[in-house]
């Protein structure tokens, strides 16, 4: 596994807004995290767009196991997200910073931001949701085979002499 990089920003209110254009273009060039804080707390963490797509679909891996059987959700097993010092944003107009436009996603909570091209580069997510969609994607991942690989792992085990014998 390799070596996480964080960038860690203190986040600071007017005078000094974020520069969003610096820091989504520090995250699409080295394809590493920022970490906004304030007083030394994480508050918000701006990811690269595929280590989102990738935490999320291993984080949904299981996704049909949290549906009822009337395909209704099980609300006690998703997270609910308390976005505290970020605040839940008003839809509002696209903003552009820099080569970046800003979009609020419907929920409020996240923000994405996406190239003049119309790329998604980076998405802005509270740390407590970044941190749950690492956390359950590994553990997802972890506990994860495809087809091949789950019957190849039970003809092996069909060859192991049984416990206890040579």
């Amino acid at each position: 596994m390799t070596d996480v990089v964080k960038i860690v920003v203190e986040r600071q209110y007017a005078p000094n807004p974020i520069d969003y254009e610096r820091f989504v273009s520090l995250v699409e060039s080295t394809g590493e995290r920022v970490v906004f804080t304030e007083h030394g707390v994480p508050v918000s963490v701006l990811l690269p767009a595929g280590t989102v797509a990738r935490l999320e679909h291993w984080a949904r891996a299981d996704y049909a196991a949290l549906m009822s059987p009337e395909g209704e959700e099980e609300e006690a097993k998703e997270p609910k997200w308390d976005v505290g010092r970020l605040r839940i944003e008003p839809l509002a107009r696209p903003r552009e910073y820099g080569p970046y436009t800003r979009y609020v996603r419907p929920d409020g909570r996240r923000v994405s931001f996406a190239s003049r091209s119309g790329i998604v580069v980076a998405v802005q997510l509270t740390s407590d949701e970044a941190d749950w969609l690492e956390n359950r994607a590994m553990h997802k991942r972890q506990t994860y085979m495809d087809p091949k690989q789950a019957a190849a792992f039970e003809e092996f085990l069909a060859r192991q002499p049984p416990v206890g014998e040579q």
